[in-house]
């Protein structure tokens, strides 16, 4: 009897056994609806499957934070006695502003207003305290009809943009979550206008030399969450080359809101200061 070469039997079964083998693994990707559709399009990254990553991937939220004993409630939603018009350059450049024209609405919110008194007038708000150190919460959201566009300066006017950006794929340095010209945010972390979105940042304030310039070893540092994912992590602000970068370098700053042609709302505004500067807070 000649002899059976076993290397080519093995050959044919495999070879009879891999059709099989390729048919079951079809009817299982089947079943379990893990073969894509050869008409179903690529993911390029369209808004709505951003829209949809960003509900899978959504951290935590803090929407409605109540302020810890702490505090330093800012705004309640009840009035605005945390707050005036902000003047510099050319925003109430002659600080005669007196009235806040902004609006309370929705009983916990307050809207930015475009008049006074029925005339146009441009007007910022900026708290009437000034801060060093401390970690702020607020809440803000985008009107569904316009641009959408507002910001809140922390520290010596760094901007951090609020912007209607929730279906850009690579955010940039002017959209929302961006410390505006500085810095753009390392996700879009934006949500949709109409919806109520949520600010938690982390400022530590530069340290100021007797020269009155900031030290080598001293600048600002942030940490920024949007909607409870972190867009900026310990990020060194060595830089101050947005259009406030004029105004002067103190360690000890206003929160400042922007009003951008959009009516915009804010609402839960508080912070808690750090420590070493509990005893440092300044009344202008």
């Amino acid at each position: 009897m000649p002899r059976t070469n076993i290397h080519s039997r093995n050959k044919v079964q495999f070879g009879n056994v891999l059709p099989r083998l390729f048919c079951g693994m079809v009817v299982v990707a089947i079943a379990t609806g893990s073969l894509a559709r050869a008409d179903a399009p690529p993911n390029t990254g369209t808004s709505g499957s951003n829209r949809e990553q960003k509900e899978l991937d959504a951290p935590a939220s803090t929407l409605g934070l109540a302020p810890p004993t702490e505090a330093v409630v800012l705004f309640d939603g009840s009035n605005f006695d945390a707050w005036k018009p902000f003047s510099f350059q050319w925003i109430n450049p002659k600080d005669d502003q007196k009235q806040i024209q902004w609006k309370l609405v929705d009983d916990d919110a307050m809207e930015i207003a475009f008049e006074f008194e029925g005339k146009r007038r441009k007007q910022f708000l900026c708290t009437k305290e000034k801060f060093g150190d401390y970690r702020l919460h607020l809440e803000f959201q985008l009107p569904k009809e316009g641009s959408g566009n507002s910001g809140i300066f922390f520290g010596p006017l760094y901007e951090l943009q609020i912007f209607d950006s929730a279906d850009k794929n690579i955010p940039g340095m002017g959209d929302c979550g961006a410390i505006y010209q500085i810095r753009a945010p390392d996700s879009n972390a934006a949500l949709e206008p109409g919806v109520w979105q949520t600010i938690d940042l982390e400022f530590q304030a530069a340290d100021i030399g007797a020269n009155g310039f900031m030290t080598e070893n001293g600048a600002a540092r942030v940490t920024i969450r949007l909607n409870g994912q972190l867009i900026h992590d310990d990020v060194r602000l060595s830089l101050r080359r947005n259009k406030y970068a004029a105004f002067p370098e103190e360690r000890m700053s206003p929160i400042v809101l922007q009003e951008h042609g959009s009516n915009v709302k804010f609402r839960n505004i508080w912070l808690v200061e750090k420590a070493a500067n509990s005893n440092a807070k300044l009344k202008k």
